[in-house]
């Protein structure tokens, strides 16, 4: 068959699987009613909320009572003076201009109080709240003056009053002090003077609409993608008719790049819609300049935001095919989806953080590169090279994700496997399983994540316990979570935890070269680290953890050694080289499986109570990785758990060596890179580790390949 012919049966299997799609009512539903229907209720209502803020910026009126027609005339002329002596008004009557972002200046309503019927004495006046303050003058109307305010008990606006009124009356005293001693001579000059000097500086980002876009977008194009790409793979796998479609004389490649094809075709309409309903409510309540930025949204930076989002969509795609893939039914893809759902809307949180930059790093991250390159775009300073880099990523990222769905997609442990679900599979087996499978591995992560989250900040919270009792208050939160929680997981599923967790002995080797690694991996995890954080968020993280520090330094060791190096070491080594790495290898290749394990690993050392560090994630997943490596070679756990407990270890001690560590001691407390030859000499150590895990025979028990998914 030819190419022509080839792109012809192509194009016919595509437009079969759109008209498919398409005459989905709820896909209909996600492309034009929501967008149609969403966004001007949005509008509206943000229309009432920004006029309800507004009503709250109007000026505030102040009731003040006066005793006669002369008192009223010296009090305005008084008080007019001195606002215009603290720059309040330009001529008496005539206020400046509200400046953006001040309370507007306060009316004040005089009243007369011998023109109100009776004639009420001023403290009636007052307590009857027909007035909220009354100013009288008690030695007549000649200099100097003597004020007396009439303020009602209990009440907040009387004082708020009485304090306006006097910062303008002190005007008129200060001015009056100043051209006193002027006059003097020799002139008298104040004890104290002062001046201001203003120098440039760099203003604190501000809050822009514009940054809510780019997540609007991001969680419309998930919304449009989601149920096509369940429908065209595990749906069609329920309804019995995926058998029939393999079965043609098609490639299986061909067939899901028709499938492909169109979910993004769906994804983009999706958020081509999208955007149009949003231009169109912003330009009909008039937003579109907060929306889209100052200068609103140009002919070219529409087809730039379009060809982002067409980007975006291949690879969210992509992601979802390779997910819905392995499901074996609707429900089961439902499932899946959840989750990535939820990790989608964190790059879309992250483009409202003012202060991030769009760096190479942050320009390789999926997701969140096409997040801060958009939120850039309406910013009106995007850099090209960052576009073209970050768009790059996106396409080998996408290039990854539809590999992975080819390769999964129409396989036989995915088409004739069996089609139970979740509570099949988590219940208990009757007979001793000879290895984890990778769902109990993901069920216990997914039960361990929200609950490490909650529990380990609930220690830090007691601010009246000592620091020893929430030293060993988080231990126990890790040993209940990282330890008791997949220990009790493998003996419901009735798996020997000897093979669980790889507990059977390693050989010498194996121990000498976790000896080696531990003591010799610290320096390049630090440098690593150093060189990730900028000076100024260095400064924001010493300030951070400096009361925490304190603290620590009037610990004891042997309680640091236990909640902080130890009981880590063996429960995390538990969870994630242990529990995890195995249930992941059972479905997946080794390398994929470590490679995994190692970024959760990074990501459970990121989330910190009163922070978010992401500079962390690459030197903790940096240790992940040689940590899961050498419990594969090894076949065993002892050997990280040896190799973790001596880095924590020495980490923790290097403060106690600071009298033998020479002029670098200081270094380390300020976050200094370290003298070359610290983590070049740390080399000779790593090399020797590496040779000995390299040339130690791998066990029988770990496999080198991957067996599949229904196993």
């Amino acid at each position: 068959m030819s190419a022509a012919q080839n792109l012809a049966a192509w194009g016919r299997l595509t437009l079969k699987e759109l008209r498919e799609t398409l005459r989905d009512r709820r896909t209909i539903a996600t492309l034009i009613l929501m967008p149609i229907l969403v966004y001007p209720l949005l509008g509206m209502a943000f229309s009432k909320f920004l006029f309800a803020q507004l009503d709250q910026q109007s000026p505030a009126e102040y009731h003040i009572a006066l005793e006669s027609e002369q008192d009223l005339a010296l009090f305005r002329t008084t008080y007019s003076s001195g606002n215009q002596l603290l720059g309040r008004e330009i001529d008496p009557g005539r206020p400046l201009p509200v400046k953006p972002g001040e309370p507007p200046e306060p009316q004040l309503r005089l009243i007369q109080g011998d023109e109100v019927e009776d004639a009420p004495t001023l403290e009636e006046m007052v307590r009857t709240q027909m007035a909220d303050l009354a100013v009288r003058f008690p030695t007549g109307r000649q200099l100097p003056l003597s004020v007396e305010f009439v303020v009602r008990s209990g009440s907040p606006l009387g004082r708020e009053v009485r304090e306006h009124i006097e910062k303008r009356f002190r005007a008129v005293n200060d001015e009056f002090v100043s051209r006193y001693f002027a006059m003097q001579q020799p002139a008298v000059k104040l004890p104290v003077a002062w001046s201001e000097t203003t120098v440039p500086g760099v203003a604190a980002p501000s809050f822009s609409l514009a940054t809510l876009v780019p997540l609007i977008l991001i969680l419309m194009t998930v919304t449009g993608a989601v149920y096509p790409a369940i429908d065209l793979t595990a749906g069609e796998r329920e309804r019995g008719t995926l058998e029939a479609l393999m079965a043609a004389p098609i490639s299986r490649t061909r067939v899901l790049l028709a499938k492909y094809a169109a979910v993004v075709f769906v994804a983009l309409m999706t958020a081509f819609v999208n955007l149009g309903a949003m231009v169109v409510t912003a330009f009909s309540t008039g937003f579109e300049s907060l929306l889209f930025g100052a200068g609103g949204l140009t002919p070219a930076r529409l087809l730039q935001m379009l060809g982002l989002l067409a980007a975006f969509a291949a690879f969210f795609s992509a992601v979802i095919l390779a997910l819905t893939s392995v499901a074996r039914s609707f429900k089961e893809a439902q499932a899946y989806l959840i989750p990535l759902m939820m990790l989608s809307i964190a790059p879309g949180v992250l483009a409202l953080l003012p202060g991030l930059k769009l760096t190479l790093g942050w320009a390789l991250v999926p997701l969140a590169n096409m997040v801060l390159v958009t939120r850039d775009l309406l910013d009106g300073h995007v850099s090209g090279a960052a576009m073209a880099v970050a768009l790059i990523a996106n396409g080998v990222w996408t290039a990854v994700a539809l590999a992975i769905a080819v390769r999964i997609f129409g396989t036989d442990a995915v088409l004739y496997g069996s089609s139970g679900s979740w509570r099949d599979a988590l219940r208990r087996p009757e007979d001793v399983q000879p290895r984890l499978r990778w769902e109990q591995g993901l069920t216990a992560l997914v039960v361990l994540f929200p609950a490490f989250i909650i529990l380990s900040s609930v220690p830090g919270r007691f601010a009246e316990w000592s620091i020893n009792a929430r030293l060993m208050a988080n231990a126990v939160v890790l040993i209940s979570l990282f330890a008791v929680w997949p220990l009790w997981l493998a003996a419901y599923g009735r798996v020997p935890w000897v093979s669980a967790f790889g507990l059977k002995p390693p050989s010498p080797q194996m121990w000498t070269a976790a000896v080696l690694a531990g003591f010799s991996l610290w320096p390049l995890a630090y440098e690593l680290e150093v060189w990730l954080i900028p000076a100024s968020r260095l400064e924001s993280l010493v300030e951070l953890i400096k009361p925490l520090k304190e603290e620590l330094d009037r610990t004891p060791f042997a309680v640091k050694l236990f909640a902080l190096a130890l009981c880590p070491a063996i429960c995390e080594e538990l969870f994630f080289r242990g529990f995890l790495l195995k249930a992941f290898g059972s479905a997946m290749r080794p390398g994929v499986a470590i490679t995994l394990t190692a970024a959760l690993f990074g990501l459970f050392h990121v989330l910190v109570r009163d922070a978010l560090l992401l500079e962390r994630f690459p030197p903790t997943a940096m240790l992940g990785l040689v940590l899961g490596w050498l419990a594969y070679r090894s076949g065993s756990l002892w050997p990280g758990v040896l190799m973790h407990a001596i880095h924590n270890t020495t980490v923790l001690a290097l403060p106690l060596l600071s009298p033998f560590l020479g002029t670098w001691a200081q270094g380390l407390e300020n976050h200094a890179h370290l003298p070359w030859w610290v983590p070049v000499g740390t080399l000779i150590p790593l090399t020797i580790a590496t040779v000995l895990v390299t040339r130690a025979p791998t066990p029988l028990a770990v496999s080198r390949t991957a067996p599949s998914l229904s196993a």
